[in-house]
């Protein structure tokens, strides 16, 4: 009974909705591996997770952690969302259909997935840490689940 509550209270996404991100992410080009091992970098599977605040105020939320601070949001929600309903970023569909697309454009301008990941958890390939380096290799080098 106490782990079925946790699972409830952390919000771990099922093998079944995970199956759908898998396809809105080959909808865009991205590798399942790549899906599946971001997903789990980034929330542990958890779509209601958050992050720290940054000092400006703003955290990542959801499956693949989208910053929320407004000019990223904004800019995420107004070039990938359909706009047909309102985004909501905890909802494990709205959150992957925008990171995922976000992603494939990143691949597509940088031509690597590894700059891509790069970009995508840092903002800028040139001044990435060790550790943002490190997360896009096991993102990259993760075999598909």
């Amino acid at each position: 009974m106490f782990l079925l509550s946790f699972c409830i209270y952390a919000k771990v996404i099922s093998a079944d909705m995970k199956k759908e991100v898998y396809r809105i992410g080959l909808k865009y080009g991205v590798p399942v591996s790549v899906t599946d091992r971001l997903m789990y970098e980034e929330s542990k599977y958890n779509d209601h997770a958050e992050s720290d605040y940054t000092p400006e105020g703003y955290n990542s939320k959801g499956l693949f952690q989208l910053y929320t601070k407004p000019e990223n949001i904004d800019y995420l929600v107004w070039k990938y969302w359909n706009k047909k309903e309102t985004f909501d970023i905890y909802n494990y569909i709205h959150n992957s259909t925008v990171a995922l697309q976000y992603l494939s454009a990143l691949h597509k301008f940088y031509d690597s997935w590894y700059e891509a990941l790069l970009f995508y958890n840092h903002g800028d390939i040139k001044t990435a840490s060790e550790g943002t380096k490190a997360y896009a290799r096991r993102i990259i080098n993760a075999g598909n689940p």
